[in-house]
Formats: C-alpha cells, sequence, structure tokens
C-alpha cells in the first residue's frame, strides 16, 4: 500500500487499536533497522502534526580514528594486491564493484577527522595514502576504470587541494610543501598543469613561494627514485627534472623574478630536441602573457638555429603584425 492509503485505513482506528498496532509492528522490525532509522528515537519524539516535520533530527557521529584507519589501510591493501579487480577469496564479486563508495565514504571520514588537532598527524597521513592509491589506479589496473577520480565523483586537483589543505595544518613549512610535492611526483611521474596550480594557490606568501623553489632544487640534484621506477631511472629522472623545473618557472614568474625564472628553465630544462625546449618556454610565456618577453626568446631560438614549429611561426607573425598574442595558442 502507498502511506497515502495507510494514512487512509487507520483514521478510524481507536486510540487503543492504534497502539496495539504500533506495538505488534514494533516486534516485526529488525534490530538494525531500529537502530539505523532511529525507530526509539522516532517513538519518544513523534512527529509534529502541526508542521509535519519530524521533530527528531539525526546526529551526525563522528568518525572512530581507529576503525577509519584499520579500514583505510586494508582497502589500500588490498587494492594494490587487485584484489577489487581480478578475481580472489579475499573480496567477494558483488563487493569489489563497490569500492568507489567505500573511497568517498573514507574521503570524507578522513577530512572530518582531521579537523581534530589530535587526530589531523594521522587523518592527514591516511589522506595522502588514499590520494597516492588513485594516482596509482590511473596507470595500472587496480579497479575497474581508467579514470578513478570520475569513478568516485572527486576531481583529482580537488582531491589533491584537501590533501595539501590539511598537510598544511600538520607541520612546519618545510616538511608540509615536501610531502606535497612528493604527492605530485611520485604516483604519477609527471607534474600535471592543473595540480601545480592547487600548489602554487596553496602557498599564500612569498617566503613560502621561496621555501618550495629551494625544495624543488634539492629535489632537482637527487638521483634517488621510487622502486618501481628503478627499471625507468632515466625516463623518470628525466620527467621529474623537468616537472621541478616547470614548477621553479612558475614560482619565479609568481614572484615578479621573470628573469631568473626564464634563466633557470633555459639551464635545466632538457629534451631530446631543442625545439621542444623553445616551445615549452615559449608556452609558459604565453599563459603569463609575457609579449616582449615571448618575442626575445623567439628571436633567440632563431639565433641558435633552432627551427620553430608552425605554431610558434603563426603567433610569432601575429605579434608582429597585430601587436598582441593571438587568442589560441
Amino acid at each position: 500500500m502507498r502511506i497515502k492509503d495507510v494514512r487512509n485505513i487507520v483514521a478510524g482506528y481507536s486510540d487503543e487499536t492504534l497502539r496495539q498496532l504500533i506495538s505488534e509492528l514494533y516486534k516485526c522490525l529488525p534490530k538494525k533497522i531500529i537502530e539505523d532509522k532511529q525507530i526509539d528515537a522516532l517513538i519518544e519524539n513523534p512527529p509534529d502534526n502541526r508542521s509535519g516535520k519530524n521533530r527528531v533530527t539525526k546526529q551526525k557521529e563522528t568518525p572512530d580514528l581507529d576503525e577509519v584507519c584499520w579500514e583505510t589501510e586494508e582497502f589500500i591493501k588490498n587494492a594494490r594486491e587487485q584484489n577489487y579487480f581480478a578475481p580472489n577469496q579475499i573480496i567477494h564479486k558483488k563487493e569489489r564493484s563497490k569500492w568507489r563508495f567505500v573511497v568517498k565514504r573514507l574521503y570524507k571520514s578522513l577530512i572530518v577527522l582531521s579537523q581534530d588537532p589530535e587526530e589531523i598527524q594521522e587523518s592527514s597521513r591516511l589522506l595522502s595514502e588514499l590520494y597516492k592509491l588513485m594516482c596509482e589506479a590511473c596507470k595500472v589496473y587496480l579497479f575497474n576504470t581508467e579514470d578513478p577520480f570520475a569513478s568516485v565523483g572527486i576531481d583529482q586537483a580537488e582531491f589533491y587541494n584537501n590533501v595539501v589543505a590539511v598537510m598544511a595544518r600538520t607541520g612546519n613549512p618545510e616538511q608540509w610543501i615536501g610531502e606535497a610535492l612528493l604527492l605530485t611526483l611520485e604516483p604519477i611521474v609527471t607534474l600535471d598543469h592543473s595540480l601545480m596550480g592547487v600548489l602554487i594557490e596553496m602557498l599564500k606568501s612569498a617566503p613560502l613561494k621561496e621555501i618550495a623553489i629551494g625544495i624543488c632544487e634539492q629535489l632537482r640534484k637527487l638521483k634517488t627514485t621510487p622502486a618501481k621506477h628503478r627499471r625507468d631511472l632515466k625516463y623518470y629522472l628525466e620527467e621529474r627534472n623537468d616537472a621541478l623545473t616547470k614548477l621553479i618557472f612558475r614560482l619565479n614568474m609568481v614572484l615578479g623574478e621573470k628573469e631568473a625564472a626564464i634563466a633557470d628553465f633555459k639551464s635545466h630544462y632538457k629534451d631530446s630536441k631543442v625545439e621542444i625546449e623553445l616551445y615549452v618556454l615559449l608556452r609558459q610565456l604565453f599563459n603569463y602573457k609575457e609579449k616582449v618577453l615571448w618575442l626575445r626568446e623567439y628571436e633567440w631560438g632563431l639565433q641558435q638555429k633552432v627551427q620553430p614549429r608552425k605554431a610558434l611561426v603563426e603567433t610569432y607573425k601575429c605579434i608582429k603584425e597585430t601587436g598582441d598574442f593571438p587568442q589560441y595558442y
């Protein structure tokens, strides 16, 4: 029956009949339903018939850190063992496709837990590990998707932003900025353009940006690499070097150190083709609408006998003819 039919039927019942009916219905309810739906509280505080609104308000319980910690670590362990992707005896087939709901729930729980100063360190660590897992799943089949962030419904930049925001409240700048940088480099090798923007935005002051530049320079000198990248050590180090160099460029530009940005880029960005190096540099200057510097570096490339690609030639012509950049690069 529909609820309207139920109301019509019981409207003519006496008070005693209604009491007996409610008692019998209560006996039929499973204990879990009584607890989940707060039936006891509903009986103690019935709906206000004048407003039609239930005066019972469900209290949101704060997640238990120990439980969330155990579940997060177990989930990460099973995911890396591909127990949510390949047939196994650990995760039931019906539960494997529900991984996205687990991630979303753990993500939200860890964000809530991070608000507690006593639990922020552990919740930050777990949130970072969960983010790393999602990044790994973009490269390796850990779940039945090639885009785990989209499957969960959380944009990668948003996830990363929240991870870094929590990190920033856990310790000194050198520590959290270094950890935030490693989060972008280790799981996905290259520093994504949008993630660069997120990180730069989180560096609210010039001193923080300068600290980030220093850490980038230190990381750029390192020749070590995570174990999973040792087979492709040369490729990984080159990609990391170029990613860090682009980030240093952007940080210097934001600080107003334009010449330092260009000098560092030309000294450290390495590609097998000098034409690509020139293209990447000019692309960066285009993004910052630095017309004079763009023309200077383009003409410098010509002096170095670099053959620029068609897009650069067309951009150069546009600036010379119109005095401004084209709308699109």
